[in-house]
This record gives C-alpha cells, sequence and structure tokens, in this order.
C-alpha cells in the first residue's frame, strides 16, 4: 500500500519545482559574421601532409577551457615510437624541405623543452610520444592543457609536427626526436 502511494505523494513536490523558465532576448544580440562552414564549437579536421607532399591522415582539433583535444589518424609513418609537438607556424607547405615553415615549438610558458625536464616544459605543446604499427598507422589522441585555441591559432595558425623518433623529453631543442615526417597545418 505505501509503494503504490509514493509516487501520489511526490505530486505536490514535483509541483512546486515548477516555475517560469527565462526567456532569452535578441534585443541585446550583436549579428556575427560566421563563415557557412564554420563549426560552432570551434573544432577543425586538416589533412597531414608527408614528406611528399601528399595527405598521409587526418588531424582535428576540440577546443576546451582548459586546452585542447587533438585527434589523429596517419598512415606511412615507419613502425614505433614518434614524437609530436605543436609549431609556431600553420604551414605545411615546404614538405621538401622538411617543414621547418612551421616554425619552433609553441612555447607561451618561456620554459625549456621536455615533459620530464626540471625546468619546465612547453606547455601545452610537448606531448608523450605516438607509436605506429604497419597495421593501424598512427593514431592517438593528444591533450594540450594549458594552451588555448584562441593562443595557438594566432595570424598565421599552428602545426601539428610528428617527428621519425621518439622523444626522450629532457634534450633540447626537441628531445631528440629527429626529421620532422609529417605536418597538420591548423588555421
Amino acid at each position: 500500500m505505501l509503494k503504490a502511494l509514493a509516487p501520489i505523494a511526490l505530486l505536490p513536490l514535483l509541483a512546486a519545482c515548477g516555475g517560469e523558465v527565462g526567456v532569452a532576448s535578441s534585443a541585446n544580440a550583436v549579428p556575427v559574421d560566421v563563415p557557412d562552414d564554420a563549426d560552432p564549437t570551434g573544432a577543425m579536421e586538416v589533412m597531414i601532409t608527408g614528406t611528399d607532399g601528399t595527405s598521409i591522415g587526418k588531424a582535428s582539433v576540440r577546443p576546451g577551457p582548459h586546452g585542447m583535444v587533438i585527434r589523429l589518424k596517419a598512415s606511412g609513418i615507419p613502425e614505433g615510437w614518434h614524437g609530436a609537438h605543436l609549431h609556431q607556424v600553420g604551414d605545411c607547405t615546404d614538405f621538401d624541405k622538411g617543414f621547418k615553415a612551421s616554425g619552433s615549438h609553441i612555447n607561451i610558458s618561456g620554459t625549456e623543452h621536455g615533459l620530464l625536464n626540471p625546468a619546465g616544459y612547453h606547455t601545452g605543446a610537448d606531448f608523450p610520444n605516438l607509436y605506429a604499427t604497419e597495421e593501424k598507422g598512427l593514431v592517438g589522441e593528444l591533450f594540450a592543457g594549458g594552451l588555448l585555441l584562441e593562443q595557438a591559432n594566432d595570424d598565421d595558425g599552428f602545426a601539428l609536427i610528428i617527428h621519425e623518433n621518439e622523444d626522450d623529453h629532457i634534450t633540447q631543442p626537441i628531445g631528440g626526436a629527429g626529421a620532422r615526417l609529417a605536418c597538420a597545418a591548423f588555421r
């Protein structure tokens, strides 16, 4: 009997929770020009370029309140561990010269390179290594903590660079990661 009355007894409580919901007014709205293909969340997806200038995969970035989540999938990367860093310029056009146009690492913290470096690391630009397999290629998700999309995506954009070797997370300036194998330009 008590179980049957319990839902009925809750009716006054549920009714008390009701009320008017505020309605947003458009009187103070400001028009904003947004490109037709713009993602309202700020997410971006770009191709990953290999050293021969062809597309070898895709990378995406999703902004958040404390940094950015970057997902990538690429083929043609040799099996093994590879360093990955965010670079200052979103330019991968000089693939035949090793993606040097992407500049050096983003370094908003003004510190030395390396996640294990006692003198700090490049906030939002130094990542753990990624592993590539022959079957699946290079697949990963990275978090650029402390680096907001607005900071990275300035007038000349930014790039995700994949290196030929793993990053030892201490050696200056790039952790011994070697040549740049792949580049994803975000603008």
